[in-house]
């Protein structure tokens, strides 16, 4: 067996993971110089026609974009009525963003568990969380998973309350023929810069539900509500739109995209289904040529569901490894010259931002008191177990770069003996490279 890299040995991956992001294509920057050269750098018809462009993609009535993500899930809560004293259901096994626009209404996030196999929000957590001040659940397609909505769409159409589809990782994907996002009452899609498709920043809501629309616009794109800046075909500016006396002072902030980011996002909607198609050959490839390491588990997908590789998480079992850390595997793993990281999702209901919280207003000084949340065993389990296995590999005909990428896994997983040796030897090390963030992708060097 060769030496491993770790310990002075050659490195067994050699070739590049360049074009882990695909670039802006032509059109793309076509339209960004045309923009730039109108002078239309804070309001243009570009916004719209991205809107009727996606909402068709996804199958939804209505669109609005956003200055980012979270703010679409923030104006997408706003919409649907959540405000103080409403809880909001949300798995903990999620970044930040997908939580904290709860908190910023006023309202109170209560935080479930997820799914050991599918890494997902668990339809039974959620159930046991209701209470008689539950108005919506937050369900997060997390990796590019879809969450089990058959499940979920009944427990909420049982208690009467909302759902809303984080989708930040999940353009493109289904459930059960339907565009993930379409399902619950609000879809939310976030196109920063490492998303399947991405704007720099930016954002977009979905829905069909024409008053969670309008009471949405009302929020942020208050232009809207008067018939400005090349909206005045929109619904928003309707006589029928309640909201409409708003116009000349708004119900709150400014939330609008940037023209420049959604004629980026535009462009690569052209290529979403194409692109889409590559990273899940190139994904399958790869998790089939290491599925014989026993003590990785894969992401296991609901019946009926289409999963995207938007990022490659998978599961480590340090019981099938001679009770190897994860940490001492990804650092071996980074050595042979891999992409790898640990994962800093499932401790949300263990953070300060969420437990000095009350039913009036997030706390947020030092010294407020905290309360406790409980425990959400699977979700902690998954902060220390879940991990970052390989980028994207967005190029076709790759089988080179997924053959070496798989062989290091395979060195690393044969060398029992001097892991273990290493980790006796390297504790404080390998204590240091644990996940710092609560982010995504805490990459291991």
């Amino acid at each position: 067996m060769a030496k491993l890299a770790l310990l002075g040995g050659e490195k067994a991956f050699t070739l590049s993971t360049a074009s882990v992001f695909p670039q802006v294509n032509e059109k793309g920057r076509a339209r960004v110089n045309q923009i730039m050269e109108s002078g239309n750098l804070s309001q243009d018809k570009i916004v719209g026609e991205f809107e009727e462009r996606f909402k068709n993609y996804v199958g939804a009535k209505y669109a609005v974009c956003q200055s980012s993500g979270t703010m679409s899930i923030q104006a997408g809560l706003f919409g649907m009525g959540i405000g103080r004293g409403d809880e909001v259901i949300v798995p903990s096994y999620t970044f930040f963003l997908s939580v904290s626009p709860i908190v910023t209404l006023g309202a109170t996030p209560v935080f479930a568990d997820v799914d050991l196999d599918t890494q997902l929000i668990d339809p039974k957590s959620i159930e046991e969380k209701i209470t008689p001040k539950t108005k919506a659940i937050i369900v997060v397609h997390t990796w590019g998973n879809p969450c089990d909505m058959d499940a979920i769409m009944a427990i909420a159409k049982k208690h009467n309350i909302k759902v809303l589809e984080d989708c930040s990782h999940a353009h493109g994907a289904e459930y059960k023929g339907k565009k993930i996002g379409t399902i619950g009452d609000v879809g939310c899609f976030s196109f920063q810069a490492s998303k399947l498709m991405y704007a720099g920043e930016g954002g977009i809501l979905v829905t069909d539900d024409e008053d969670i629309y309008f009471r949405t616009v009302s929020l942020g794109t208050y232009e809207r509500l008067a018939g400005y800046y090349g909206f005045a075909d929109s619904p928003a500016a309707s006589e029928r739109n309640p909201y409409r006396k708003y116009k000349a002072s708004t119900l709150g902030m400014k939330l609008r995209a940037h023209p420049l980011g959604i004629a980026i996002a535009d462009s690569m909607l052209d290529e979403l289904d194409e692109r889409n198609n590559i990273r899940d050959t190139n994904g399958r490839y790869f998790d089939k040529a290491i599925s014989d390491i026993e003590c990785i588990k894969q992401l296991k997908v609901l019946d009926g569901a289409k999963r995207l590789y938007s990022y490659h998480y998978l599961r480590y079992v340090p019981e099938l490894n001679h009770g190897i850390s994860l940490h001492t595997v990804l650092k071996a793993l980074a050595a042979e010259g891999l992409i790898v990281g640990s994962c800093g999702y499932g401790r949300l209901h263990l953070e300060p931002a969420y437990t000095q919280v009350d039913d009036n207003w997030p706390l947020c000084y030092p010294d407020a008191p905290e309360r406790n949340l409980g425990t959400l065993p699977v979700s902690e389990y998954l902060n220390t177990t879940a991990f970052m296995a390989a980028p994207r590999f967005e190029n076709p005909n790759c089988t080179d770069v997924l053959d070496q990428y798989a062989a290091a896994y395979h060195k690393v997983f044969s060398a029992t003996e001097e892991l273990l040796q290493y980790e006796q030897e390297h504790a404080e090390e390998i204590a240091a490279i644990k996940a710092k963030t609560g982010n995504s992708i805490n990459l291991v060097r």
